[in-house]
């Protein structure tokens, strides 16, 4: 006969620290999609700022009597030259054969160690 031993209920140490395991790579992998999608939000949404700007810059260029060039560092999402803005808004007019400008307007960024770029082209005439 075999002796009496109570039943033990529980977990032996193995499947707790499987299931530790198992736990420590699911968060793992819900870190990395989650600032991988914060990375891809902030890119979004620099863009489309950037994308206003060169907008906003393209419109002065047309509105003016006589466009002018101008290179503008700093500028935060508003348009605002300041002291460390993110973008840096470039435009350039050039006078065709004819009666017309050729208008350009240039928005550059750093985007995680990458140059990005907003480009605009218009035509107006003089």
């Amino acid at each position: 006969m075999k002796p009496n031993r109570p039943h033990q209920a529980g977990f032996t140490m193995i499947e707790v620290m499987v299931s530790l395991l198992l736990t420590a790579i699911a968060i793992i992998g819900i870190m990395s999609l989650y600032m991988s999608q914060t990375r891809a939000s902030a890119y979004s949404r620099h863009t489309t700022e950037a994308t206003v700007l060169a907008q906003d810059g393209m419109e002065k260029l047309r509105s003016q009597g006589t466009p002018t060039a101008e290179l503008i560092t700093g500028v935060d999402e508003q348009g605002n030259a300041v002291a460390g803005g993110l973008f840096e808004r470039e435009s350039t007019v050039s006078a065709l054969i004819g009666s017309y400008y050729d208008l350009t307007v240039e928005v550059r960024w750093d985007e995680d160690g990458h140059a990005r770029t907003v480009l605009l082209h218009s035509r107006r005439n003089q």
